[in-house]
């Protein structure tokens, strides 16, 4: 368990979760929101009543209940409404109104309560964790009892989402960002199959070979030494990571390196040709040619953005 947490931190690390919460309301009928497709994960925790969600690729609506929690990582277009037929009105708008103190859904009688959310990262990395995100992620209100953890997360987001104590925005943006973890890992507990880089990780063999990876980017690692590294043959270790994290150790390694490069180039001043030292090219050009081809921009332009 401590090797995959180092490796999963790494990797949340990398792509710079950030996130918040839109607006804790309660709507009274008729209500309905419409949210289109965004780089944004959105999430939805339903505190009281129910909801019908809609979603372009499903055939049927899905009712959600008090107590469950919806996210969408790759920021899904969807409804989010009273009824299955109500009319929607576009979220950014329903947003600013109620940030403006300009409720829209008003009336006699609450129909729900409802936290809406967003968590954010970078896009521009790929990676087999975000590879393996699905649309959306329905945890219903007894599962989410099951585990506490996250139980306890939604419970102090919907808490302090509602309070005017100094300090409890940037404790839910912490709490949102967790939340988006949390979620993530109970998905994963739940769908080992469809989420095949978590399963990567809880396998001792592969988890250690990933941890090397991480702890060591800059190393001159093959399959056959990482392979002994950690008692497997060749074959097994190459065929067991490609099943399983759904890209060749050679592949995995090239795209760390350059996660670490563009996270070294946005937090540290470090020279350019040393961090292309530190993540395993000897030569400046070769990491320069590297790095263009998997972001599709260059290492300078990433400090030059950065700066402004």
């Amino acid at each position: 368990m401590v090797l995959l947490m180092d490796v999963l931190g790494d990797v949340l690390k990398a792509i710079r979760l950030n996130g918040s919460v839109y607006f804790n309301s309660c709507f009274c009928s008729p209500w309905g929101m419409s949210l289109t497709n965004s780089s944004k994960a959105s999430f939805h925790i339903i505190v009281n009543g129910d909801a019908w969600l809609n979603l372009p690729s499903q055939p049927l609506p899905v009712q959600l209940f008090a107590g469950d929690i919806i996210l969408f990582p790759t920021g899904a277009a969807h409804t989010i409404s009273e009824r299955v037929d109500s009319i929607c009105l576009e979220a950014s708008t329903v947003v600013e109104a109620y940030n403006n103190e300009q409720p829209m859904f008003v009336g006699d009688t609450e129909s729900i309560a409802l936290v809406c959310g967003y968590v954010e990262f970078d896009r521009s990395m790929s990676h087999p964790f975000i590879d393996n995100l699905p649309e959306y992620i329905h945890i219903k209100a007894d599962v989410r009892t099951e585990f506490y953890w996250l139980d306890s997360v939604i419970k102090q987001i919907v808490m302090e989402s509602q309070s005017d104590i100094p300090g409890s925005a940037a404790i839910v943006d912490r709490f949102t960002e967790v939340l988006f973890i949390q979620i993530i890992r109970t998905y994963a507990q739940q769908n080992n199959v469809k989420m095949s880089y978590f399963k990567a990780l809880m396998d001792k063999q592969l988890s250690k070979a990933l941890q090397l990876i991480h702890r060591q980017p800059e190393k001159e690692w093959t399959v056959e030494l990482l392979a002994g590294e950690i008692g497997l043959s060749r074959t097994a270790f190459y065929n067991r990571f490609n099943d399983l994290v759904g890209e060749t150790p050679i592949k995995y390694l090239y795209k760390w390196r350059m996660m670490q490069a563009k996270q070294k180039l946005i937090d540290t001043q470090k020279p350019i040709t040393h961090i292309a030292e530190e993540v395993g090219y000897q030569s400046d050009s070769a990491f320069q040619k590297a790095f263009k081809r998997f972001f599709n921009f260059t290492p300078a332009s990433v400090r030059k953005n950065n700066k402004s």
